[in-house]
Order: C-alpha cells, then structure tokens, then sequence
C-alpha cells in the first residue's frame, strides 16, 4: 500500500509538476493533458471509422495543440492568461469539431456540457454570468446555422458509424466528467484536512501563547518586587535589572511577531522599500547576537562579509527581522560550534544565508517548520522556548520582497538557511 502511494505521488509531480499547487493550476494541467489524450485516440478511432479527412484532421490538430498547451503550463509557467487562452482555444475546437462531425448529430454536444463545467471551475465566480452568457450565445448560434444550413454539415455515412461515433464520445465526455469530480474530491478533502490542521494548530498556539506571555511577565513581576527589598545587594539588583529588560524586550517582540501575523493574514502589512548598506546591518546583528549567547554555549556567530558595502533595495527593518529570526532559531539550537551570516550578489538576486552547526532537521520537517504555529517535537529537536511563527514570518516577508526561502539539513550536521532578494 505503502508502494502504490509513493508511485502515485510521483505520477502527480510527473503531471503536474512542483509549482502547481492551486486547484484551479492543477485542474487546468489535467484538463490539457486529458484533452490532449481524448482527442489523440479520437483521431485513431476517426481513422479506424473511415470518417471524412476533415475530422480526423480537426481532432489532429487539436490533439498537438493541447499538447503543447500542457507543455507550456507544465515545464513555462502558469499566468492568469493561459486560463484564457486555453478557454478560447477549447471553444473555437469545439465548435470546429462540433461542425465537421456533423453537429447535433455527432457526439460533441455533451461536450458543451464538459467545457462549461470546466470553465465554472477555473474562474472567478464574477465571471460566471459573463461566461453563462457566451456559452448560451455559442450554442444559440450553432442552433440558428443547423437549423438554416443543415446540408452543410452533412450527415454519417450509415447508422453504425453514428452510432459508435456517438456512444464513443459520450463514453469519453463520462471520463473527463469523472476526472473532474475526483479532482474535485480530492481538492475538498485536502482543503478539509488542512482547515482541521489549521485549527489544531491555533489551538496549540492559543496555549503555547499563554506560556509564552506568562513566562516573562512572571518574571518581569518577580524581579521587580524585589528591587524594592532593602537586603538585597546592588549586584543582585543589577542582575534582576538584566533579567527585567531581557524578558520585557521578548515580550515586546513576541507581540510585534502576532501583530505582524495578523497583518500578513488580512493584507495590511506594508513594507518601505529603500537602498541599504547591508554590511553595517549584519555585522551589528552578529555582534549583538554573539554578545547574547546563553552561558553555557560555546557558539562562534560570525560574518563572512568581506566587501566594504553592498546596497539592497529593501525594506531595512524587515530584513533585520528576517535575519534575526534565522540567527535565533540557529542560537537556540545550536549547542557549540559555528553560526555564520553571508551575502552573494548574482545576476537576479542576492542571496542571504545563515549556516549553524547545530542539531539539523529531518527531511521530513523541512517544509512544515514555515508553516505558521509550528513547532518540531522529536527526539532530535525537542521543544524550545518560541511560537512556532518567526519561520511563518520570514517566509511571507521574503515572498514579500519577490523572494523565496528554504533550508538545507541533516540531522546532526547542522541547518543552512537561505533565502534571496531580487537585485
């Protein structure tokens, strides 16, 4: 069972590919490729049924067609306009075969029916009364040409040949029906599974969260009771004073972090875009953090920057955000060794990296740890102090910047976090 998953999850990368994550990209991709795959044994049944050239030609035509559109969506890229493209070019085929096979007659009528249940799935629901409307004038005006120029498109040669011409298209206007009510299944269950995870996980948060406040008001709390004790020696004040400023400055950002989240959520988080020198910002972040390393670690942060400037064109407090998510999550889980922080210009973009030695991350985990709330709780990488949402942030502050991020571990070899921002 194990097996048959593995070799179905590599026919859908096969067919889809990496970047097709969108029902309606996927939808459009098995579309093609079914059409693609429908009108080729069409063309051999045409054959093998004597029809006229006309059809076989047609239902040729179309088959290489929608193979390249495939081919383009599948290994290019998809856009809004090839949503478009692909409806245009599926109507004027339709029409095309639906005259040359003889109109009503032939099998191309449940098609319509095929074509528009397509069209309602990939687009908008605004533009439903619109494209309600040409499909009613599409078939409005095959009706008005059969019913005035019947003699034009002509008729089947014998009662046979109708009859398997029709019962074949109709048995292949079930298989692509079929195609898209599994799809549609399988989207609705994935959607299902992922609101239910979604919750789970703010249920998590909800309660890691109250740990999370609690901790250090507690301790900001404490420390500032016993300032007031007149036994207590100025050493000691000063160590509390440490302690009331470290735990007010984490719960300072912790509360920037949710706020920030609830802006990614609802669209409102702005950034302001501007020309900076990153050298000075990186090595004064790797200077404050090396100074903040808990006792007891022997960890080296460092910079490898060697260049006297390097201007980018972002958002400066944003990409100190960034950066010092990284390099917390590398402190907190990196026991002794090295953290290092560069830079490389190419042509398209610079490339951020943030390199420790520490614990590392199974392969498995390494997609989820940008999800928003979630933790890794293993034997390897067991829960630390956090929410689960600095790696969510700097994800969408990086996609952001027209950027992308992602990491590269092994369990107890270390993490290598990059991430880029466009020249």
């Amino acid at each position: 069972m194990k097996k048959i998953k593995i070799y179905w999850n590599n026919l859908q990368v096969l067919i889809y590919g990496k970047s097709a994550i969108r029902f309606e990209d996927r939808l459009l991709l098995l579309s093609t490729l079914s059409i693609f795959a429908i009108l080729a044994v069409s063309t051999i049944f045409n054959v093998v049924l004597n029809l006229k050239n006309s059809i076989i030609i047609v239902s040729f035509t179309g088959s290489l067609t929608f193979l390249g559109l495939y081919l383009y969506g599948r290994l290019v890229r998809i856009g809004n306009f090839i949503f478009l493209i692909t409806s245009i070019i599926i109507l004027v085929f339709t029409d095309a075969i639906w005259f040359v096979n003889y109109g009503s007659s032939g099998p191309i009528m449940p098609v319509f029916v095929v074509f528009f249940s397509f069209l309602i799935l990939v687009f908008d629901r605004k533009y439903f009364l619109l494209i309600s409307a040409v499909m009613f004038l599409n078939i409005l005006g095959l009706y008005l040409y059969e019913s005035r120029f019947h003699e034009t498109i002509g008729s089947y040669p014998d009662l046979t040949t109708k009859l398997q011409d029709n019962y074949i298209g109709l048995v292949f206007s079930f298989l692509v029906i079929f195609s898209f009510m599994a799809a549609i299944k399988k989207n609705y269950i994935h959607e299902w599974e992922r609101a239910k995870k979604s919750d789970l996980l703010k249920s998590a948060f909800v309660a890691n969260m109250s740990h999370e406040i609690r901790t250090p008001l507690n301790a900001i709390a404490g420390f500032s009771s016993l300032m007031s004790d007149p036994d207590i020696s100025d050493d000691d004040k000063k160590m509390f004073e440490d302690q009331i400023q470290s735990n007010s400055d984490y719960l300072l950002s912790l509360i920037e972090d949710i706020i920030d989240v609830s802006k990614i959520e609802s669209n409102q988080l702005t950034v302001n875009i501007q020309e900076v020198d990153i050298v000075p910002l990186v090595r004064q972040i790797t200077q404050s953090f090396q100074l903040a390393v808990p006792t007891g670690k022997k960890v080296q942060i460092l910079t490898n920057l060697t260049m006297s400037a390097l201007v980018v064109q972002v958002d400066p407090v944003r990409l100190e955000q960034i950066l010092r998510n990284l390099l917390s999550n590398a402190v907190k889980f990196t026991e002794e060794g090295s953290i290092e922080v560069d830079c490389k210009k190419n042509k398209d973009f610079y490339t951020f990296s943030v390199i420790d030695t520490g614990i590392g991350i199974r392969a498995e985990n390494q997609q989820m740890i940008f999800d928003r709330f979630m933790k890794i709780d293993n034997n390897l990488q067991h829960l630390h102090r956090g929410t689960g949402i600095g790696l969510f942030l700097s994800k969408q502050l990086v996609e952001i910047f027209g950027g992308k991020i992602w990491v590269e571990s092994e369990p107890g070899k270390g993490s290598s976090f990059y991430f880029t921002i466009p020249v």
